[in-house]
């Protein structure tokens, strides 16, 4: 890592504060934080790291605001959340396994490819059409959860699109 100087800290914190607003309201925060941890020189699996846990922290005051909402099926939510646990836990372990030569490009690439995803999908959450009657649907979710738990643990940054793509599609 490099020697950091004041205008590098500076820098990091106004990106940091920007990425918790936009994470905050519409979310893909980590499409900011990940390039500015990047470009200081933070090694890849602290930064992924650290990119996670303050991703937590905004998915924790997130589901507390829907909680208050109302707007949670429980009841789905205790079969979705151990499958999107197990594939977390198995993007977490993969990651750990690809070398860093490789891993540092691949991850600007998928920074690059949900960068685009998000600014082109302009009509998330506008209506849900989720429905868990369907035996086909209740695979289809469980499957997804699985996925995107895998792709939020490898990587994470535009979890939440996914998520609404998905209410958006009737999965």
């Amino acid at each position: 890592m490099e020697d950091w100087t004041l205008s590098m800290v500076l820098i990091l914190v106004v990106c940091g504060f920007l990425a918790g607003l936009i994470d905050s309201v519409v979310g893909g925060g980590g499409l900011i934080a990940i390039p500015a941890l990047l470009s200081v020189g933070i090694p890849l699996p602290l930064l992924l790291g650290s990119s996670k846990l303050a991703g937590s922290m905004c998915s924790l005051t997130s589901t507390a605001s829907f909680v208050r909402s109302g707007k949670i099926n429980f009841k789905l939510v205790r079969t979705l959340i151990p499958l999107s646990v197990i594939g977390a836990m198995a993007g977490t372990l993969t990651v750990r396994q690809v070398p860093s030569e490789f891993l540092k490009p691949l991850v600007i690439v998928m920074l690059i490819v949900i960068t685009i995803y998000t600014l082109f999908k302009k009509s998330w959450g506008d209506i849900s059409t989720f429905s868990a009657k369907n035996g086909g649907l209740r695979l289809a979710g469980s499957m997804a959860a699985l996925i995107i738990g895998f792709y939020d643990g490898f990587f994470g940054p535009g979890t939440g699109s996914f998520l609404i793509c998905f209410s958006d599609d009737g999965v």
